[in-house]
């Protein structure tokens, strides 16, 4: 029974994820390399329960005395609404506790237990009245449908399945319907093991039923082949783990079971050293004498209208004077709206689809066969730090990738110790060491709102000053270089991982949408040989990866490997900039809190939105907030950008990999 409960539930994991035998079989194989000895183990305990608790006799006490099974059944269904209620209720409780006090994830996980016990005493007071209402109502349907009670199609037997079933239905159905997009994050694979498996027992009682003496016959069959079955797609799946690596990080990549059951079957890293790996060694550009050092500071939640270089109402003289003295990008954009994929993006070069890999948390767990930008930096010679906030993001022991290729991580929440830790390695650089990257990201930014739906003056004056903050320690970075010889001087390049919406287009802060109030973002890139211009040409974060090689003195990598393009000779002049021919491109990825699929254009002055099944277009010169949807309007041009969304869209479904 556990065997063929694996196999079935297997089957329902890969049929829809994977093409291919191979695949199919292989997907299968991982999940009944797990289940098969947990629901083998699970069978013997239940055998034990059974003798002692003597649920025959529970069951007997449960159903009416004329053979009936109205009350039996209602306890079954009210036990399965009230474990849905019970995960509802927690959900939103633990919700709501962590948008409006100061718990966080890990603190708010001390609290989760006195919720839960107190949410299942509800429950329990709450299932009894169920009951009792729902066995009443089956009681008068079998009264009005004029059959003998046990007797006739309504037995207790089939009054049970038409029970579970309509149950585990309406359970389906809400999950789809209502429940999914809350628990985006989470995967509840598993369940169809155990759903699964009770739907098997009911279909083995139901044919042991109509088989009669055969019935002993048939199930030693059927157990056979379950257990021979079993025994032949585990064999594939550690035949694929040996000479199909690529094939089994795949299969991890999609999130489905038998990922979990990759993940504890194998080190995922160690996979990976088995998988062809393209040469992490860039090739250096011809001529390149010197490798500049590179500063990346990364501020989460960053509104470009806010600050003087923009326009905006705010001093700040540190990105005012590096405006001043560098390049000034008018029209960047992130690739995503929230930061588990934008950070994804620009450390790899990729769009958000193509960064392969499944939410983890808050975070993004990257495929292990993407390079980052720190790897192919270091493998070039270059000392990689990280000084981030949030491990959510970046700690290496849930490793989530961000880190790769960084040999000196310090992970701190507050920005004035990421600018102490960065204020000594400085002063710790000798002259003749190597060239140095370092990536830092503030989250000051992020938590200005805490969640509070209030926009009002006041509340927005708050994040005024945290951008007034940010840009003091900014200046305390950029001070911390003066003292290095000029040729150590490096190139500092100041944006964020994504905007926050001040209630533009009817949403307050980030992850709804694709306007500019979410996804357009500052960009300043000073330096040496870096001259003085604004750039009206469109950019997308995504180009920083390819453009930070090219400043280094190396090629960067090509599609497939990278979808961004060099900003490398715009920054230094060797071009002059077309505010005509550049783009970006965003998108949203239906996940934890991220409601819809969503895509978003830009090409020139003119933005495609995609976004709820119908088409937006706007023509960013006239109209930057975006109030007016030309789509209508100007047919030509709509049909022009949708070729090139559509185009986007095919490029992402290319591989990244080798």
């Amino acid at each position: 029974m556990a065997a063929l409960a694996a196999i079935v539930a297997a089957f329902y994991d890969a049929l829809g994820a994977y093409g291919g035998l191979t695949r199919f079989a292989t997907g299968m194989g991982f999940a009944v390399l797990v289940t098969w000895p947990a629901l083998f183990v699970l069978s013997l305990s239940g055998r034990v329960v059974t003798h002692v608790w003597q649920p025959r006799a529970l069951a007997a006490s449960l159903t009416d005395p004329g053979g009936g099974a109205p009350r039996l059944a209602a306890w079954l269904v009210a036990i399965v609404l009230g474990a849905a209620l019970l995960s509802m209720l927690t959900h939103q409780v633990v919700w709501v506790f962590w948008r409006t006090t100061a718990f966080k994830p890990r603190t708010m996980s001390m609290a989760l237990g006195p919720v839960m016990i107190v949410v299942v005493i509800i429950v329990v007071l709450l299932t009894r009245v169920m009951a009792a209402g729902l066995a009443a109502a089956l009681t008068r349907l079998e009264t009005r449908m004029g059959t003998p009670r046990g007797r006739g199609w309504l037995t207790p037997r089939r009054v049970l399945v038409l029970a579970g079933g309509v149950a585990i239905l309406a359970g389906a159905l809400g999950w789809h319907l209502a429940i999914r997009k809350q628990f985006a994050n989470v995967s509840f694979a598993g369940l169809a093991f155990p759903v699964l498996a009770i739907g098997l027992l009911f279909a083995t009682h139901s044919t042991r039923a109509l088989l009669g003496a055969r019935a002993h016959r048939a199930r030693l069959v059927a157990g056979c082949a379950a257990v021979a079955l079993a025994t032949g797609l585990a064999t594939t799946a550690l035949w694929a783990r040996q000479s199909r690596p690529t094939m089994v990080l795949s299969l991890w990549g999609a999130d489905a079971f038998s990922a979990d059951a990759i993940d504890l079957l194998y080190n995922l890293y160690a996979i990976r050293d088995d998988v062809p790996m393209s040469d992490l060694t860039p090739t250096s550009r011809a001529g390149v004498t010197h490798r500049r050092d590179i500063l990346l500071v990364t501020i989460d939640t960053f509104r470009p209208d806010r600050i003087r270089p923009y326009g905006g109402p705010l001093p700040t003289p540190t990105f005012t004077a590096l405006a001043a003295r560098g390049k000034v990008f008018e029209w960047a954009f992130a690739p995503s709206n929230v930061t588990r994929r934008s950070m994804p993006a620009i450390a790899t070069g990729l769009a958000p689809p193509r960064v392969r890999g499944r939410v983890s948390g808050w975070a993004l767990r990257m495929d292990p066969r993407h390079v980052t930008l720190a790897e192919r930096l270091r493998a070039g010679g270059y000392a990689t730090s990280g000084l981030f906030c949030c491990e959510g993001f970046w700690e290496r022991r849930r490793r989530l990738g961000l880190d790769r290729g960084i040999d000196d991580l310090f992970i701190r929440h507050d920005g004035q110790e990421l600018v102490a830790a960065y204020k000594e390695r400085v002063a710790a650089r000798r002259p003749d060491g190597p060239p140095t990257f370092t990536w830092i990201h503030f989250i000051e930014l992020h938590e200005w709102a805490g969640g509070n739906p209030d926009l009002s003056p006041e509340r927005r004056r708050i994040y005024d000053d945290l951008v007034a903050q940010v840009d003091r320690w900014v200046g305390e970075l950029v001070k911390a270089n003066e003292s290095l010889p000029p040729d150590r001087h490096p190139i500092i390049l100041i944006t964020g991982d994504h905007s926050e919406a001040f209630g533009e287009h009817g949403q307050p802060f980030h992850s709804s949408d694709l306007y500019n109030s979410q996804i357009r973002v500052p960009l300043i890139v000073a330096g040496p040989s870096v001259p003085a211009t604004r750039v009206h040409e469109p950019v997308s974060l995504v180009d920083l990866a390819p453009t930070i090689l090219e400043l280094a003195g190396f090629v960067a990598p090509a599609f497939p490997q990278m979808d961004g393009r060099s900003l490398a000779d715009l920054l230094v002049g060797a071009r002059h900039p077309d505010p005509e021919a550049g783009g970006a491109y965003a998108v949203t990825i239906e996940d934890r809190y991220v409601r819809d699929r969503r895509s978003a254009l830009v090409r020139g002055r003119w933005k495609l939105i995609h976004q709820l099944g119908r088409w937006e277009l706007y023509d960013l010169r006239t109209d930057p907030n975006e109030m007016r949807d030309l789509a209508r309007g100007d047919p030509a041009r709509l049909t022009e950008l949708q070729a090139l969304m559509h185009a986007r869209w095919e490029r992402d479904r290319v591989t990244p990999f080798r």
